[in-house]
């Protein structure tokens, strides 16, 4: 029998969590006081492993103020901004605890769910791995809690080597495997730089089955930080804006593992192609609306091109055709910038009511003919036909019309 919390020693605690950060101060306070009190409170024995990648706001000064006062938090920081996955990899590397959970330092544990999980790992040595679905805060919302991120019925146990019974439940519940909580002896056969063509936590639940028994269970440990307020960036939803690609390359990465080793139990690869591409093609939906909600028209316009191979409707808030014509004046506009421009003046043949739906390039100033001055430096001008009388010799036109030509709309 594994001993009790009380008795284990401070070298060996039963529970680490682990927290990468960088910039993000004004998440710290709620992130630190919400776990160091619940996890004071259940009397576990625990410790808080935490690495800063270098951060130039108030951070730093966080992190010393609340280490002072609670010796288990272990502060680390990075000599220079790694990347969000090598500093998360730092974390799991210093972590000591028989048990351990990484949390987004905008995301929150469940306390008594995640120390439920814990505890049956602790009684059943043939855990390897558990995994559950999380819950979507919206901060503007006062962090109301909007759903989960996927859901099924009961709790589905793979044991060791049961590829392919754990790929057919990824597909089926379309289920990530984001949200875990690992064995630490087993987590340096889990996790290690992350892969560049396969989704790295599809690969880590293929480790992870190479290593033992992995438990799904729908009950959430984690709530998670879906909808921010302001500026604020969440890691997830840029991975669900560009990542999609990868989640093709992870689910192969199981489908290889489960050829290997539980021969003969998939279907042939006609099939199994076909699986994978509808479970990519969900994604690519949702990536196709998220960078449309961001104003990245080329980029929304590239995903649905690319989802129309596959025949998959484009059921888009902004109408598909619409943003096939917001991506040519956008990629207008941005040739402009790549080309030099000091400049770009946007031609009244562009209406303002597009102007204001397109994220602005940096590094010039956006103007109307009328705003032109003669002393101003070399210009790109964004033209519907020919362009202005003010441009000059030193100057150069992109013209929305051939733009248009290179994103075809989509009912014809």
């Amino acid at each position: 029998m594994p001993a009790s919390p009380a008795v284990r020693s401070e070298a060996r605690p039963l529970l680490s969590l682990c927290l990468a950060t960088y910039n993000r101060a004004h998440y710290l306070e709620r992130y630190l006081t919400h776990h160091l009190t619940a996890f004071e409170a259940a009397g576990i024995d625990y410790e808080l492993v935490v690495s800063d990648n270098g951060s130039t706001d108030g951070t730093p000064k966080i992190l010393a103020d609340w280490a002072a006062r609670h010796p288990r938090m272990r502060v680390m920081r990075q000599p220079r901004n790694l990347g969000a996955y090598p500093n998360i990899l730092t974390t799991l590397r210093e972590a000591r605890g028989e048990f351990v959970v990484s949390i987004a330092d905008d995301d929150l544990a469940v306390p008594h769910q995640l120390l439920a999980y814990v505890e049956a790992m602790a009684a059943d040595p043939a855990l390897c791995m558990v995994q559950a679905p999380w819950y979507l805060i919206d901060e503007t919302q006062g962090d109301a809690i909007t759903g989960k991120f996927y859901d099924f019925d009961g709790e589905r146990r793979f044991g060791a080597g049961e590829y392919a019974r754990c790929l057919a439940f990824l597909l089926e519940a379309h289920a990530f495997p984001e949200c875990w909580i690992a064995r630490r002896s087993a987590l340096p056969s889990l996790a290690g730089p992350t892969p560049r063509f396969a989704y790295s936590f599809f690969v880590m639940l293929a480790n992870a089955l190479n290593q033992g028994d992995v438990l799904f269970s729908p009950e959430p440990h984690i709530a998670a930080t879906a909808v921010a307020k302001g500026a604020n960036a969440h890691v997830g939803n840029s991975e669900a804006m560009e990542a999609w690609d990868s989640y093709r390359g992870g689910l192969e990465w199981l489908t290889s593992c489960a050829r290997q080793f539980n021969p003969g139990v998939l279907p042939d690869a006609i099939t199994m192609g076909a699986a994978i591409t509808g479970f990519v093609c969900e994604r690519m939906v949702v990536a196709a609306r998220l960078q449309a909600h961001a104003r990245n028209w080329s980029d929304a316009y590239q995903i649905l091109r690319r989802l129309h191979a596959y025949d998959v409707p484009l059921d888009m808030a902004v109408a598909p055709d619409d943003i096939a014509r917001l991506a040519a004046v956008e990629t207008a506009l941005v040739e402009c910038a790549q080309r030099g421009a000091s400049e770009i003046v946007v031609a009244d043949g562009v209406p303002d009511h597009v102007l204001e739906r397109m994220n602005l390039p940096g590094g010039a100033r956006v103007i109307r003919d009328g705003a032109v001055a003669d002393s101003d430096p070399r210009r790109g001008y964004v033209v519907v036909g020919d362009p202005p009388p003010s441009m000059r010799a030193q100057d150069f036109a992109c013209d929305v019309v051939p733009a248009m030509n290179r994103f075809p709309i989509f009912s014809n």
